[in-house]
């Protein structure tokens, strides 16, 4: 029997998600847990909305919402669109397909748009793909690839041709820089333990002006209790001074979610990815060195995740945990051909990255 409170040390942290928290966010985690309702929780409660909108580019507030990232995307999905609407699905790699998933599950008309393996969606083919369609579901960033996609474009590709934009940020939000409402996204998800630095168990919904209309545009309401966001709407405003949301809110996740907005916010989120992308350059400028090729075309390559083709990733794993490192595989369409290496959190930093690297230069 493993003791939870002598849980074993494991390698360092180079996977795709969850990261290793911070110092302080590792405190506020560990603070005696706090209730889920009254004067102090609801301030501090809409003091992380607030920054969750500053941080995404929301004039409305966004969602926070027990749960992932892909609870969050079901969410989305449907509350922005009704069984036999048509939407348009680019299949960007393994996250592009579940987003097809999703949709076919709710009974959409879901139009798969091939997307090449490494190359990110064209926004032209998505205008004409999206010709009658009602809305666009995309990744900005899917780890299966670790391409960055050029979600402002696709937004407004989408919307000349009469459709809104969903877009999975899961993988890029506190990564890559994206603004709701000037992009012109309809709804935009993400998650809190990739780029955000937080442990998982909390999804973020931010929903933009062209969002808000397709919802209100509904002539049912979303067959699910706990994912219509009218009740968490309702909740917010009618029970704001008390109990600003449906359901217990697991309040630690919240405290350390405050304390890494806090950071990344402070820093600025213009310096803070910034920093990111030269992080990933330097990853995948090193990798190349080794004569390991990215995945990604050139230009194109997301800040959070390197992916890069390899002929054996088991081989390289396990070379890596011997050395105390953790980094991750590959997945579909790249299973077995492919390592992906996570800058999140604790480890996203220059030394840990020249470590990686240093272990990488002692294969044959």
């Amino acid at each position: 029997m493993i003791d939870p409170r002598a849980y074993p040390e494991l390698p360092e942290l180079m996977i795709v998600g969850p990261g290793e928290l911070h110092p302080e966010d590792l405190a506020a985690l560990g603070h005696q847990v706090v209730p889920h309702f009254g004067d102090v929780w609801t301030q501090f409660h809409t003091q992380v909305l607030e920054q969750l909108a500053a941080l995404l580019g929301a004039e409305e507030m966004p969602y926070l919402i027990p749960g992932t990232g892909t609870t969050c995307l079901d969410a989305a999905i449907m509350n922005l669109f009704e069984p036999g609407q048509r939407v348009v699905v680019p299949n960007t790699g393994f996250f592009g397909h579940r987003l097809l998933e999703i949709a076919r599950q709710q009974g959409l008309d879901a139009i798969e748009m091939p997307v090449e393996i490494g190359a990110p969606i064209d926004p032209a083919a998505v205008a004409d793909a999206a010709a009658g369609a009602h809305g666009v579901l995309c990744t900005h960033v899917d780890t299966s690839t670790g391409v960055r996609h050029p979600i402002r474009e696709i937004a407004e590709a989408a919307y000349q041709a009469g459709a809104v934009t969903m877009v999975d940020g899961i993988a890029s939000i506190g990564g890559e820089l994206a603004s709701v409402d000037d992009w012109g996204i309809g709804v935009l998800v993400t998650g809190t333990q990739k780029g955000l630095e937080t442990p998982p168990g909390l999804g973020i919904i931010a929903v933009g002006p062209r969002g808000r209309a397709r919802m209100d545009a509904r002539s049912t309401r979303p067959p699910s209790w706990y994912l219509d966001l009218k009740i968490w709407e309702d909740y917010r405003r009618e029970w704001a001074a008390w109990h600003p949301h449906p359901v217990t809110m697991p309040t630690n996740l919240v405290l350390a979610l405050g304390s890494a907005l806090q950071r990344i916010l402070a820093d600025g989120i213009d310096a803070y990815v910034g920093r990111r992308a030269a992080l990933a350059e330097r990853c995948r400028e090193g990798l190349q060195k080794a004569g390991l090729e990215p995945v990604p075309q050139p230009g194109t390559g997301a800040n959070l995740v390197v992916a890069m083709y390899a002929d054996d990733p088991p081989a390289i794993q396990k070379h890596l945990v011997g050395r105390g490192i953790m980094i991750a595989g590959g997945l579909a369409p790249l299973a077995g051909r492919s390592i992906r290496i996570g800058l999140l959190g604790r480890t996203a930093n220059e030394q840990m990255v020249d470590k990686l690297l240093e272990a990488i230069g002692e294969l044959p």
